[in-house]
């Protein structure tokens, strides 16, 4: 499918595209200085998607290291942490995100992660049904991860088709 979408590395110059898909996405959007310090993190993934060379979002993520008993999955040592995705509301439900999520999860599989884990606040319905459609499925519960509001950790064995249609 040719629909001009090209997902590609984060450049500098695409910083202040992604923080404003950051700040019309979240309640609680990441600062500047916290991308540019994921950007230059050895091992962190960070990827753009852009139209017509305009960038309309972005996903990153990290392999880490974590005990076996932390993850509902036998045999983890090494998960795919998905720090943060987001895509221009505008375009939201296009395929962008899917595009991005894949990507990323190829990478952290290549970088030696079994298992991809990330957090979703427990309102945002919309999103764990977007996860729930890639594989995902819910790994426990994070009380007041976001402050205000617990966060649902939802995980993926990596490697494997997703598990649900949804």
């Amino acid at each position: 499918m040719d629909d001009g979408v090209v997902v590609r590395g984060f450049r500098p110059e695409d910083l202040e595209a992604v923080h404003e898909i950051e700040r019309r996405s979240f309640p609680d959007p990441w600062p500047r200085s916290l991308f540019k310090a994921l950007h230059r993190s050895p091992g962190t993934y960070f990827l753009v998607a852009t139209l017509k060379e305009r960038v309309v979002g972005y996903a990153l993520g990290r392999v880490e290291q974590i005990p076996q008993r932390e993850t509902a999955y036998s045999g983890s040592r090494k998960i795919g942490h998905i720090l943060n995705i987001a895509v221009s509301p505008e375009l939201r439900r296009s395929g962008i995100g899917m595009r991005l999520m894949r990507t990323l999860e190829v990478l952290l599989e290549r970088g030696g992660a079994s298992l991809a884990r990330l957090e979703v606040r427990a309102s945002n319905i919309a999103a764990q049904r977007f996860y729930r459609r890639l594989g995902y499925r819910e790994g426990g519960r994070i009380p007041l991860y976001y402050g205000d509001e617990d966060a649902l950790v939802m995980e993926k064995g990596l490697g494997r088709a997703p598990t649900t249609e949804g």
